[in-house]
């Protein structure tokens, strides 16, 4: 606020036409240091009220003899931080035994407090000085609230730039992927590699596109882990029926990056279930379940991939891509490990993540089951044996 602003914001407004009661007045509350300003009618107040003012002072005559409702129109529509104060100089007080034009005046004007008159000079400083302190808090609230509007305007220009930003870099992604993809096609294809290394190359970069696209719908705050696994599980929906693979946990709010290791985890176990264990044959199915636990410390999510009736497991002589891909680099993305493990009667994956943020709540609701997965065409790499 500019000097003349709040110059004109602190003003005293005069409305006492007989006699020489505007003049006294004015004189008292200058000598108090205040700026007092005289008008000759109502419709000089208003004005006046419209500059900016901080209080003003209406002899009871006026309101009793001329139209106010003009004022009474502008009190009515003052914004929401304004409630402008009026002193009403009385003959009878401002109570209604004495006084029953008081509570009229209260219900049009609004903010009204009473002087009656004579009155001590000292006794009008103060009725003013009140005022105007309450009027200050008026000015004060409507900065805040000034700042507050700009703030929020700031923020939203911010966040609508950021998403302009965002939507550009998925866009960009996306592309990258889709060109990376047709790269590793067109090199392994040029260098002769087999038609299953080529296949499976691609499903994992396939992978990885389908758990960006749903962090990209979440504006890659995160994702539901629910979400992430039927996502990764979707390529193998087709023709196993119903019981399949069943999927059971609380709902888990991931970060991006463990999201995105959870999704390649679970593509490289279902790729390799299809080609060599439980979704290889027609009784075979997968349970997939997780849990959330505390030990006074980061909650630790723990997930369980587990092949239930497939052919027997013969444990491989080596570690493909797809095993060290799991332990390693993804246990790394997890914050926390992966075992891989060959029991006879099918493999059992044990993933462990700490989760450290305190937003990743786990809500109180009743566990999800997926629909059961389907075949799916991508050549895994060998994990174990096929079966004899």
């Amino acid at each position: 606020m500019i000097a003349g602003q709040h110059s004109a914001s602190e003003r005293a407004l005069i409305l006492a036409p007989f006699g020489r009661d505007a003049a006294v007045a004015a004189a008292v509350l200058r000598e108090a240091g205040l700026m007092a300003e005289i008008c000759p009618d109502l419709a000089s107040v208003q004005r006046e009220c419209e500059r900016g003012a901080g209080v003003a002072l209406i002899v009871e005559e006026i309101l009793q003899e001329d139209d106010y409702s003009g004022l009474a129109r502008w009190v009515d529509a003052q914004p929401s931080w304004s409630d402008f104060p009026i002193i009403v100089l009385a003959q009878r007080g401002g109570g209604l035994e004495r006084n029953p034009a008081a509570g009229r005046y209260s219900r049009a004007l609004g903010n009204i407090s009473f002087l009656e008159r004579p009155f001590h000079p000292t006794t009008l400083v103060s009725h003013v000085q009140t005022a105007l302190r309450g009027r200050r808090r008026q000015y004060e609230a409507r900065e805040r609230l000034e700042n507050l509007r700009a703030a929020i305007t700031r923020q939203q220009q911010d966040q609508s730039h950021l998403r302009l930003l965002i939507n550009e870099l998925n866009h960009r992604v996306k592309n990258t992927l889709a060109t990376v993809q047709s790269i590793v096609a067109q090199t392994l294809r040029a260098a002769g590699a087999p038609l299953g290394t080529r296949d499976t190359l691609t499903a994992r970069i396939v992978a990885l596109s389908k758990a960006h696209d749903v962090l990209t719908n979440e504006q890659w705050s995160g994702a539901d882990l629910d979400e992430i696994v039927g996502q990764a599980l979707q390529p193998f929906r087709l023709g196993l029926g119903e019981a399949r693979i069943r999927t059971k946990g609380p709902k888990v709010r991931l970060e991006p990056k463990t999201a995105i290791a959870i999704a390649l985890a679970l593509h490289e176990l279902a790729t390799n279930a299809v080609k060599y264990g439980a979704l290889s044959t027609s009784e075979g199915w997968i349970d997939f379940t997780w849990n959330l636990s505390r030990g006074g410390g980061p909650r630790e999510l723990t997930a369980t991939w587990r092949e239930v009736d497939g052919p027997r497991v013969n444990p491989p002589t080596r570690a493909g891509f797809g095993t060290r891909l799991i332990e390693r680099g993804l246990a790394a993305d997890l914050n926390g490990e992966v075992r891989i493990a060959y029991p006879i009667d099918g493999v059992v994956c044990t993933i462990r993540a700490r989760l450290d943020s305190e937003d990743d709540r786990p809500s109180a609701v009743e566990p999800k089951r997926s629909r059961p997965a389907a075949a799916a065409s991508e050549e895994p790499m060998r994990e174990a044996a096929p079966p004899t």
